[in-house]
């Protein structure tokens, strides 16, 4: 089983012209990679556009009935949660008078009919890939602002280094760990279970997101590796009173440079949906999500010798498994799944 990019992540596009046939076109021309939306009025697109879920962009024909695409763009451009939505002009007006007004109007791209559609493809995925990167730029710098010096924020948002930063989306296992105890770790706790967390991940192939609020996150390429640490991790910091949460899932994980240094952080949502995991589990134990369990059950069931529960949930869409190890005082013992010893 894969972990599959949710509809929800697919970019909406709104294609706006009154005639049948061009609305056709261009939903036969994008349906394969984008969820398209159509509108066959000026008025009927601004309802869309002015709605809670705007779309991510705007195909627009200027010449309708009602109301044409220049003031439909106009009222797009006033309205500040669609203030930046990039629109494109699909229409028959060809001459540079109407594209300089269009472009002044805040358009991003201007297209004349007869459209070519090779065109249009490239020149929407174009637009697409820049829109996602600024948005994703944005998130990350507003994550990191809480993390970095200001100096050092400054440089890579504002510097040379922000030409650097990268990002790549692919499926990912997280770990999720957190304290238990109502009043949180101290100060030598939370030091000591931070090295604890940085030397184990090297130990199982992840790499720990620096840039978490008030818990651990890893994530790893393998799944297996992710449940492995866990189970280190649960048994050594068993003091602690963690609880954790592991959920697979399609990641955007930012690389960038920090002070000279490679680092990377996740952006997005799915560190969120480990920790809603994470608070399925009590404290010592292991909650798995039904994504991650589905990818890693016949390990776990061939090797659970190294718990002291394994309870099965068979109403919850959050966690399907919990593991609670079993803590181990002085020389490790060693399992094959768990992954034990030094």
């Amino acid at each position: 089983m894969n972990p599959i990019r949710p509809d929800s992540e697919v970019p909406r596009i709104l294609v706006v012209d009154d005639t049948p046939d061009n609305l056709f076109l261009m939903n036969g021309l994008l349906e394969d990679r984008y969820q398209v939306i159509q509108a066959a009025s000026g008025k009927e697109a601004l309802k869309i556009i002015m709605s809670k879920r705007p779309p991510d962009m705007v195909l627009l024909d200027i010449m309708m009935p009602d109301m044409d695409g220049y003031e439909v763009l106009r009222r797009i451009r006033q309205h500040t949660p669609t203030a930046n939505v990039p629109v494109i002009f699909l229409t028959a007006l060809a001459s540079q008078q109407d594209e300089r007004l269009g472009m002044d109007l805040g358009a991003v791209d201007y297209l004349t009919k007869p459209v070519d559609p090779e065109l249009v493809v490239q020149r929407v995925e174009a637009h697409v890939r820049a829109t996602a990167h600024a948005r994703r730029i944005e998130e990350l710098s507003e994550k990191l602002s809480r993390h970095l010096s200001p100096g050092s924020w400054q440089r890579l948002f504002h510097g040379a280094e922000l030409e650097a930063i990268r990002f790549e989306q692919k499926p990912q296992t997280l770990l999720y760990a957190e304290s238990g105890n109502i009043g949180g770790l101290n100060e030598r706790n939370t030091d000591s279970f931070a090295a604890e967390v940085e030397w184990l991940a090297s130990r199982h192939a992840g790499t720990v997101d620096r840039f978490i609020d008030g818990a651990a996150v890893v994530f790893f390429d393998e799944p297996g590796s992710c449940v492995r640490m866990a189970m280190d991790l649960q048994r050594s910091a068993n003091d602690l009173h963690l609880r954790m949460g592991v959920h697979t899932g399609v990641c955007d994980v930012a690389h960038f440079r920090a002070d000279s240094e490679p680092m990377s952080t996740l952006i997005g949502h799915e560190a969120g949906l480990a920790e809603k995991v994470a608070a399925t589990a009590s404290t010592g134990s292991i909650a798995i999500s039904p994504e991650t369990y589905a990818l890693v059950r016949d390990d776990i069931r061939t090797d659970t010798s190294g718990c002291l529960l394994m309870e099965e949930f068979h109403d919850s869409g959050l966690a399907q498994v919990c593991l609670t190890p079993t803590p181990v005082k002085g020389e490790h013992t060693l399992s094959t799944f768990a992954g034990l010893g030094l």
